[in-house]
């Protein structure tokens, strides 16, 4: 990106579209701290230092969020602080080794409708946390639902950063009314059980989503512009990344797809949204230091009113691979599986049975222009691959 770029870009989207992604973010970090017992202050500097440095690396508001399988299961799992650091450690280790292989190479293997339907799965569960967020107030519905198209349809047809506002909103919120944080957590030791739940089923996520789909939403998004964002440097900083913040006892975190439709749709445009919330996260920290209060904490009805807007916007990135008759039903079974599952690990499996099925029956699938090792990309598109 070169610096006209930036300096025609207005900054009002930038700031607003800096804290569009934390609806995600701050609950999990905060139910993180809560739960195994690890600092807040320092999961919120490791994360803002983080947000800093990929911005640097990838000249683009690259987010970073909480790696969400892991998250999950160390939560319902009852990890401890020591297991959640190692977790962290062995997923940075395995995503630094992955990228010194022909990852750019074998990206381009990867048929479109894959990565499209990975996108479709995830928005349609984003929508339907913000359903479950809810509960069963008819009155609640209503008013989220109404806001939610209103969001949406300012955000389509209008270029105002109405999403990054309202998540600002939602941070300003928080921040005045914080929840303190405890860290009295039972030490359960380590078990390596645990860890071995955390980290095997998020590999195959984090390659899918947080490489693939990242990949693919950014050059969807952002066009050439997009040309740093490759499968070896994303893999590569995960791997640098979660090592770093996993010695300091951070949260462990990836590039998660939604988090750049998050921060596109809520304005940004440039590397600054990353230097905003980067700041701003390690003056959180901060504060959390000096004894200044607690973690900022989004209203429930907020949060769900973000997530589904996030998941509507995230799941249309598969509208190319649904103007093909043949990957409809790939898409289908794709969005299928997140319904029934819940799970984007189960929306993986399906998709991928799925294509072998068409593969055999002899159909062909698009797949994206090539990207050289270096990661440079030539002009004319790849033909449809195997």
């Amino acid at each position: 990106m070169n610096r006209s770029t930036t300096r025609s870009s207005p900054w009002h989207g930038d700031l607003t579209g800096a804290f569009a992604d934390g609806a995600v973010l701050f609950p999990l970090l905060l139910a993180l701290a809560w739960q195994t017992g690890a600092s807040a202050a320092i999961m919120l500097a490791t994360t803002g230092a983080a947000y800093l440095v990929t911005g640097w690396l990838f000249r683009l508001p690259i987010p970073v969020q909480p790696l969400k399988s892991l998250s999950v299961m160390a939560i319902a799992a009852g990890a401890s602080a020591q297991e959640l650091q190692l977790a962290g450690l062995a997923l940075g280790l395995i995503y630094f080794s992955i990228a010194w292989l022909p990852v750019n190479r074998f990206s381009n293997r990867i048929p479109l409708v894959l990565v499209h339907g990975f996108q479709l799965g995830l928005g349609i569960m984003l929508m339907l946390a913000a359903l479950r967020m809810l509960g069963a107030s008819p009155a609640e519905l209503a008013v989220v639902v109404a806001a939610a198209i209103t969001l949406v349809l300012i955000t389509q047809l209008t270029r105002w950063p109405l999403l990054g506002l309202v998540a600002a909103g939602g941070l300003v919120w928080g921040l005045f009314h914080a929840v303190p944080v405890s860290g009295d957590v039972a030490d359960s030791g380590i078990r390596a059980s645990i860890i071995a739940l955390m980290v095997l089923p998020q590999i195959a996520l984090t390659l899918t989503n947080s490489v693939l789909g990242t990949e693919r939403a950014a050059r969807d998004y952002y066009g050439e512009r997009a040309e740093r964002v490759t499968p070896r440097r994303l893999l590569q900083s995960l791997g640098i990344g979660n090592l770093v913040v996993g010695t300091f006892g951070g949260m462990p975190y990836c590039h998660g797809s939604g988090g750049v439709t998050a921060h596109y749709r809520g304005g940004s445009r440039t590397w600054r949204s990353n230097a905003i919330i980067g700041i701003t996260l390690l003056a959180m920290s901060a504060i959390l230091v000096a004894g200044g209060g607690g973690l900022p904490e989004y209203p429930a009805i907020l949060q769900a009113l973000l997530i589904g807007v996030i998941g509507w916007f995230h799941f249309q990135l598969a509208r190319p691979s649904w103007q093909l008759m043949h990957s409809r039903a790939v898409l289908l079974l794709m969005g299928g599986a997140a319904l029934v599952f819940a799970n984007m690990l189960a929306v993986l499996v399906v998709g991928t049975a799925a294509l072998l099925i068409a593969y055999q029956l002899g159909y062909r699938f698009p797949v994206p222009r090539a990207i050289g090792g270096d990661g440079s990309t030539p002009s004319s598109p790849q033909q449809a691959g195997p």
